[in-house]
């Protein structure tokens, strides 16, 4: 009968043992795995060496997936129950495992020479389980962590069949600590019964191969790396990443096949008394997501939005949506049937479009009439910003309706002509754009409005700079994209020139030229491809060449923008001449 490689014998027991692959070595704790196989027939070693070297194998594949999802693994600030009792098996069957290999391979009697790898006598067995019986009592009664338990916290923590990350220090630390100290004294308690003669089995572990279903914490790496390839901007992508992690830390990170409805109701109700910016609120950012809304009940304060509420449930059910369609006899999206119910009329007044008015007081402010600088633009003065983002992307947006940050990524070679049209090209060709989805990559024609203003002037000044970007005055900032900083002063602005209407923010300028586009009668097949809108069926794919843009440019030259006073920008485009 040929042999295995990864046969050994120990005495005459025999073993499997392989060394931990170089590329995760430094993390797996150990550098190799030596499992007794409870055999001294080597007939039978041969059989269980092959199934437990698959075993192994899984378990070295798990830990690689564990280890790429490791720093983005939520630190957890304290065990549930659960956690705590399943931590305490899966330690208790290891030490007892343990003490089964040594007995297996046979305790040397005192006149005996030791071997290559040195057995203890059963005497001083017996007399170091006793000792360590009564170190381990000493700890656990004072509820205190020696050097030996934090290191078995760090190791057994990244254990694939644990997976938790806790901070030294933390409850979560405690807690699993102690827990460990509770599985080593009932450990000792059996190895003591085994010590009498008494039978006492190992308890089998069930998690050593690698699960059909991967945990949630793996699987979401795999998700939003797909997605972040699709169409996901850097924003996108960790909105959806820490609402997942906040629903893994309520719900415990488990095979993604274990979650049912119920959980999903459980995230529900604790969004229902959670606070909008929870984590920025000193007396709950340091607390779970569940102790914060139970602690924000006791200190009244409001609670989110239904708008927000809503929304964290679509992030958190657009995974379970991926993985239904990944993965056989996952159950379908725990989340449909969750989200509030809200009358059509309060939906639309979440945002609004601005008055008339409030758009004339706007492109009446001393930024267009004359500040003392682009810097100090609240104080009156003689400068006109003409060349600065704080002037032009509010026009651009009220004759595009393109969004603030697909405005503010422009590059000057995005204002270009097709099929005889000039247009704003909105994409994501360079590495510091992003785009909101797949369809908001579209060209929008320049209104002859627009460009009557000195629009196309103020980018010819920008190429003859030399410039990249049409708006480099302007930073990404902290999220990866350029709206964040904008987004602060656009605030700022509105209020100096006297617009502080609650709903009304950059974005309200997408809902006035939907307005336009309804109140000119345009085909809402055009409305739609302008604002970067999903398009529908066989118009997704075909149908952009010379007579569309023709026809799309039609469309948007027939609107018009009576009732916005435009006279100030109109006297500026002077400005821009030679």
């Amino acid at each position: 009968m040929s042999g295995h490689t990864r046969l050994y014998r120990r005495g005459a027991v025999y073993y499997h043992r392989a060394v931990v692959p170089a590329d995760i070595v430094e993390t797996y704790g150990k550098r190799e795995e030596l499992i007794s196989l409870r055999t001294k027939d080597r007939a039978e070693a041969l059989r269980k060496v092959r199934i437990k070297a698959v075993e192994i194998d899984n378990r070295f594949d798990e830990h690689r997936r564990s280890r790429r999802a490791r720093d983005t693994v939520p630190v957890v600030d304290e065990l549930s129950p659960d956690q705590i009792q399943a931590i305490k098996a899966i330690y208790h069957a290891h030490l007892l495992e343990e003490d089964e290999a040594v007995r297996l391979d046979g305790f040397r009697e005192d006149h005996e020479v030791p071997p290559e790898l040195p057995s203890p006598s059963f005497d001083d067995w017996k007399a170091d389980t006793d000792v360590l019986d009564k170190h381990v009592r000493q700890l656990r009664g004072r509820f205190k962590v020696d050097p030996h338990y934090e290191f078995e916290v760090e190791e057994v923590s990244e254990w694939p069949e644990v997976n938790l990350k806790v901070s030294p220090g933390t409850k979560a630390f405690k807690q699993f600590a102690a827990a460990l100290q509770d599985a080593t004294l009932q450990a000792f308690a059996d190895m003591r019964s085994r010590n009498e003669g008494n039978y006492v089995p190992t308890p089998e572990i069930e998690t050593t191969a690698a699960p059909r279903y991967p945990k949630l914490s793996n699987t979401l790496e795999d998700w939003i790396e797909e997605k972040s390839k699709e169409d996901w901007t850097e924003a996108t992508a960790k909105e959806h990443r820490v609402w997942t992690e906040q629903f893994m830390l309520l719900c415990g990170d488990r095979p993604i096949n274990e979650y049912g409805k119920d959980d999903a109701r459980r995230f529900k109700q604790v969004l229902l008394r959670l606070p909008s910016n929870w984590k920025k609120k000193s007396a709950l950012k340091e607390m779970s997501i569940e102790r914060a809304a139970e602690t924000a009940v006791l200190l009244d304060m409001p609670s989110m939005s239904t708008t927000s509420v809503n929304k964290i449930l679509r992030f958190v059910g657009s995974f379970w949506r991926w993985a239904q369609s990944h993965y056989d006899d996952i159950p379908g999206n725990l989340f449909d049937g969750l989200s509030l119910s809200t009358r059509r009329s309060q939906a639309k007044e979440e945002r609004h479009p601005f008055t008339l008015a409030e758009l004339s007081s706007l492109f009446t402010s001393t930024i267009y009439t004359g500040c003392k600088s682009a810097r100090e633009w609240k104080t009156p003065g003689d400068v006109i910003p003409i060349l600065d983002a704080k002037y032009w992307v509010p026009v651009i947006s009220l004759f595009t309706g393109a969004r603030l940050n697909e405005i503010l990524q422009l590059y000057v070679a995005d204002v270009v002509e097709k099929h005889g049209v000039t247009c704003m090209s909105i994409n994501d060709d360079g590495d510091d754009k992003k785009l909101k989805t797949k369809s908001s990559k579209r060209d929008i024609p320049v209104h002859t409005e627009l460009e009557a203003l000195g629009f196309l002037k103020f980018v010819q000044k920008r190429k003859d700079e030399g410039s990249k970007r049409l708006f480099p005055d302007t930073q990404i900032g902290p999220n990866g994209s350029y709206s964040g900083p904008f987004s602060k002063h656009f605030k700022r602005f509105m209020l100096e020139a006297g617009v502080e209407r609650k709903g009304v923010s950059f974005h309200s300028f997408r809902h006035n030229f939907e307005d336009f586009c309804r109140a000119a009668g345009m085909n809402m097949d055009f409305a739609d491809f302008l604002q970067g809108h999903m398009q529908v069926g066989m118009r997704s794919r075909y149908g952009y060449g010379e007579v569309f843009y023709r026809e799309l440019n039609k469309a948007l030259q027939s609107l018009s923008f009576d009732g916005v006073d435009l006279s100030v920008l109109q006297s500026n485009a002077v400005l821009l001449r030679g």
